[in-house]
């Protein structure tokens, strides 16, 4: 098996805003085909038709996707644009009347928009697809991207965010190893609070990632808990598993025993350096998505992968994207023959195999070698991470998600700053996330 190109945890993180730029990368254009019985007649040749695909991550993972599309549909060209600023840069694209004909779109991304008639409804498409296996998909994929009975797009893979440990430094501290079939919160910090020895740098567990929100989504998750109800209309800030649950991992990361506290990620260099010390071999534990085994292969030391500790249940999110067509679009019946293949077993496997996850079709998942299988020379459990899109969560899709999240936000930065209580702050705004999400 050869080395996979592994995607950057930015590539993932829509709230850092880290991509900057946009870059067009066209396709080699095909040869020309003979027009068929709406085209020019009379034995003339048409133009191929170009169809733009927007996404925010690079063409690499599409690359041979493209190549036997363009040899199976000469009459299309797709001309992928990796468009920096993603979360900016898409809806003011919509508000041009600019969008790709195609956008791969992040989660709360595909409903918003949808809900904004920015994307068009694709369940006719589907419905008069012959052979399409909508059964393929794992079930929390396919229900996700539908309002009010419009489907606003079709998934293609996912990243799970799973447990990865350094077998080496538990082996170095005598610690045990996490348990595959159960593994607590307890465990964690049990675990964690062994390894670490913040005056030589070493912890038993990476730092929360504050600025990322909905980061602490899952910790609500493991608790029962949840930022928003399940039909994305009423906050759950104010319910007590969620509060208990944020309170939980604050605690642990102002205590400095456990993950670096904000204090000492200052002391060693700030986020930059600390995001260094897993690859140093100075993490005992990351909770993170599938797109960091590449960095763990670089960086040399065996590990192992077990799901994310859990308190009431387990829980995870699962990262993706959803392929949809802008209703803008000149060309939807084309746009919809390129996302229809892109989405396809082989298309999803084509871009899960450069990127390490699994895909959200079973289908792709049985193609050997697995896409999120690396070659090293010792023995990982490397079943955990598409056994999680059987349990885990989809990023949640409020309406008004930006206005939401700033309220979100600016209050998990001060609890885990140590300036306020889970337990005082978010029956405060509760209140007002509601009013938020529930303006649509």
């Amino acid at each position: 098996m050869t080395q996979r190109e592994a995607l950057s945890r930015r590539t993932f993180l829509k709230l850092s805003g880290t991509i900057t730029g946009t870059a067009v990368l066209a396709a080699c254009a095909p040869v020309a085909a003979p027009a068929d019985d709406g085209g020019m007649g009379g034995g003339a040749m048409a133009e191929p038709v170009t169809i733009r695909y927007g996404r925010h991550d690079p063409a690499a993972g599409v690359a041979t996707t493209l190549e036997s599309f363009h040899e199976e549909h000469p009459n299309i060209v797709v001309s992928v644009e990796q468009i920096g600023e993603f979360h900016a840069k898409i809806p003011a694209l919509a508000a041009a009347g600019t969008l790709p004909d195609v956008v791969r779109s992040w989660e709360a991304m595909a409903l918003d928009m949808g809900r904004n008639n920015q994307f068009i409804d694709v369940q006719p498409y589907v419905d008069g697809e012959p052979g399409f296996d909508a059964e393929d998909f794992y079930e929390n994929w396919w229900n996700y991207p539908v309002v009010e009975g419009k489907r606003y797009g079709v998934p293609d893979a996912a990243a799970p965010h799973v447990t990865f440990y350094n077998a080496d430094l538990f082996d170095e501290a005598g610690v045990e190893y996490p348990n595959k079939d159960s593994f607590t919160w307890t465990d964690f910090e049990e675990k964690a609070r062994a390894i670490s020895d913040p005056d030589n740098k070493i912890w038993g567990s990476e730092t929360i990632p504050v600025g990322w929100h909905m980061y602490s989504v899952k910790q609500t998750w493991q608790n029962d808990g949840s930022f928003y109800s399940e039909d994305f209309l009423e906050s759950r800030l104010d319910k007590e598993e969620t509060i208990q649950a944020i309170q939980f991992w604050a605690d642990m990361l102002l205590d400095g025993n456990v993950m670096p506290s904000p204090s000492q990620i200052i002391g060693i260099g700030g986020a930059g350096a600390a995001a260094e010390l897993l690859a140093a071999g100075k993490i005992g534990m990351q909770r993170m998505g599938s797109w960091i085994t590449g960095s763990l292969v670089d960086a040399g030391f065996r590990f192992n992968v077990v799901a994310e500790p859990s308190q009431a249940r387990r829980d995870t999110i699962t990262h993706g994207a959803f392929n949809n067509i802008a209703t803008t679009s000149d060309h939807k019946d084309l746009a919809w023959t390129w996302l229809n293949y892109n989405t396809s077993t082989q298309g999803i496997y084509n871009y899960a195999s450069n990127a390490n996850f699994p895909g959200t079709r079973r289908s792709s998942n049985e193609i050997e070698p697995f896409p999120w299988v690396a070659e090293v020379d010792f023995e990982v459990d490397w079943d955990v991470i598409p056994d999680a899109l059987t349990y885990g969560h989809i990023l949640p899709g409020p309406a008004n998600e930006g206005e939401a999240l700033k309220l979100i936000g600016d209050a998990l930065e001060r609890i885990y700053s140590g300036d306020a209580k889970a337990a005082d702050i978010f029956p405060e705004i509760s209140p007002k996330v509601t009013a938020v999400i529930s303006d649509i």
